[in-house]
């Protein structure tokens, strides 16, 4: 046998052995949880200084549009080179805490004009149940100056604003969510949620990139997708219930509590650290308190009660509120329809073929056909005899009349096709069958009904207008100038309502009948109503002026297609009703490419 002292030296030895392995261990593990902390705050100035870059190129092309020259802050540095006349590459530079992310975009500049990308603007709440299908070849958005409750569908749409909330249950194909409230998402794919108040994620609803929330978050669905969300930066606190789905990066300035989620790739919490049973896969930093099952090894997270975390609120939201007042375009009509004493007076204002003047609609001296132009009628409608007389409406038959059913204050129009140019009503609209050139304004209502299809003047352009099959010799002189079309911005509008007049708001409701093609802008004054299979090559408004629904959402039940298609280009759906499409800004258009470094 060994002496005793032999063997006390051999064991202690054992010991310190193990031991100095134990230590080489725990040290190793405290670098790899450093490391991890270190690759996630890493992680987390590159995307701050991307967000940053990002947000600098979109105040640039911002500035391009509006005429004013670049101006960089502390967040980041833009820069300008022109490869041609009309393209222009813009740099931004996105900086924080010592990253930087330099994105590039290139930008074709077209001409001076109003280009607003809201291709749907609605004034007041609304509710959709039905679907709309909106196809463009580029970038589109949708702004609600109230709350949205969708448990219908829309697609199409790169982003839809809203300053109440917003809360979805149907299948959704929207990249972008901002919202001035709370936003719950039940259903769909996102690429990017902003919330000024909470958010909540239900069902199958997953965010491909990020979603960034000045309140709480929930974090409650569980979809196919992996991960469920890529990233998240909350400043309030937030729960995960996901089962087992997985979470991507998470910062907050809040505390975190986990039931269940398929593990998280990176974290960063001010607050402290909640997670109940086993676990699944997480590393990260937190300055609170911890609590989870320390024997899961695949939790890897360290407390730094110094970690620092600062994360840029979501912006409030600022929506325009257009003014929609027919009033406001009564003199730029060519045909202006009133009742006068019982009997319809259009007033004409440059019309080749027709003298500037008040005109009365009768019957021709010579046929006795309706829809005749002249200047005075006797006691049974018919034009005098020796006047000219010159028809500006074809019915479905020549005998019949355009305007049969027409009083005071109500118009009836059911034709096959009318004089081109801008016709206003004084008073409600319908108009029935046909195939219209024209911009129709109408201080009340406007309805459309049958196998309706109609195109603004703008839309129409020269060949619609200038030389139109149906009346050679009659067009607007201020839209065709030696056989060539210039437009004004009036004539973007196919239907414009609504109006002030007498201290209030008078109409403005706007309803399109099953099956009806309108070809450009849809302005309503109040509201919009569609009965269904209806489609508008052109931007949508409803303004919510009037006092008819005060207090009642927008409801949208029907099937509506918005299609952007192969616009013509004397068309330009971006101009605004209010502004007279002009203020001065430039048409830029983002070209499909870009370039991305950091450093």
């Amino acid at each position: 046998m060994k002496p005793l002292r032999q063997r006390g030296l051999a064991t202690l030895f054992t010991v310190l052995t193990l031991l100095a392995v134990a230590s080489l261990v725990l040290i190793a593990a405290s670098r790899q949880l450093l490391l991890a902390h270190a690759n996630a705050q890493n992680q987390h100035r590159y995307h701050q200084a991307l967000d940053y870059a990002e947000e600098g190129l979109n105040q640039a092309q911002a500035a391009l549009a509006a005429g004013m020259p670049l101006r960089g802050t502390e967040r980041y540095q833009l820069a300008q080179t022109e490869i041609l006349p009309n393209l222009i590459r813009l740099s931004s530079t996105g900086l924080y805490d010592g990253h930087r992310v330099t994105v590039q975009r290139t930008i074709r500049l077209g001409g001076r004009g109003a280009d607003s990308p809201v291709a749907l603007a609605i004034i007041g709440d609304l509710d959709l149940s039905g679907a709309v299908d909106l196809l463009s070849d580029k970038p589109v958005e949708m702004a609600v100056d109230g709350k949205v409750a969708l448990s219908g569908s829309i697609n199409g749409i790169s982003t839809l604003q809203s300053t109440g909330d917003i809360a979805i249950n149907g299948p959704q194909t929207i990249n972008t969510l901002h919202s001035n409230g709370n936003i719950e998402l039940a259903n769909g794919r996102y690429q990017t949620v902003k919330a000024v108040g909470n958010l909540t994620l239900r069902g199958d609803a997953a965010i491909a990139q990020l979603a960034r929330v000045n309140g709480n978050a929930q974090f409650l669905s569980s979809p196919g997708m992996d991960p469920a969300v890529r990233a998240a930066e909350v400043k309030g606190d937030v729960k995960i219930d996901m089962g087992g789905a997985r979470f991507g990066r998470l910062d907050t300035e809040g505390k975190v509590e986990i039931h269940q989620s398929g593990g998280m790739e990176a974290l960063q919490a001010r607050g402290d650290l909640s997670i109940q049973g086993w676990g699944a896969p997480i590393s990260g930093a937190i300055a609170g308190h911890a609590n989870f099952n320390a024997n899961n090894p695949d939790i890897r997270v360290i407390q730094d009660p110094k970690l620092q975390i600062k994360l840029e609120p979501v912006p409030m939201l600022q929506i325009d509120r257009p003014r929609i007042d027919a009033f406001d375009f009564k003199n730029e009509a060519h045909y202006r329809f009133e009742f006068d004493h019982g009997r319809i007076q259009v007033m004409v204002r440059k019309v080749h073929g027709l003298d500037d003047g008040v005109y009365r609609l009768g019957l021709s001296p010579d046929s006795q056909l309706p829809n005749y132009l002249c200047r005075d009628t006797d006691n049974q409608g018919r034009c005098k005899s020796g006047a000219p007389a010159q028809l500006i409406c074809k019915g479905h038959a020549p005998q019949n009349d355009c305007f049969a059913g027409s009083r005071p204050g109500q118009w009836r129009l059911d034709s096959r096709t009318m004089a081109p140019g801008i016709l206003w009503f004084d008073g409600n609209l319908e108009v029935g069958n046909g195939v219209y050139h024209n911009s129709f304004i109408a201080s009340g209502n406007i309805a459309t009904s049958g196998q309706h299809s109609s195109y603004a003047v703008n839309y129409a352009g020269a060949i619609g207008i200038c030389r139109n099959n149906d009346f050679p010799a009659l067009y607007p002189e201020d839209d065709c100038r030696l056989g060539v079309f210039k437009g004004k911005p009036i004539g973007n509008a196919v239907l414009l309502a609504g109006g002030y007049a007498g201290g209030g708001y008078q109409g403005g409701d706007i309803t399109l009948g099953a099956s009806s093609q309108v070809h450009g802008n849809v302005w309503a004054g109040n509201m919009l109503f569609s009965g269904g299979s209806t489609t508008i090559h052109g931007y949508v408004t409803a303004a919510r002026q009037g006092r008819a629904g005060a207090g009642q959402p927008h409801r949208w039940g029907a099937s509506t297609t918005i299609d952007l298609r192969n616009l013509p280009e004397s068309f330009q759906p971006g101009s605004q009703p209010d502004n007279g499409g002009g203020n001065g800004k430039r048409a830029v258009e983002a070209l499909p490419y870009s370039w991305m470094d950091s450093e």
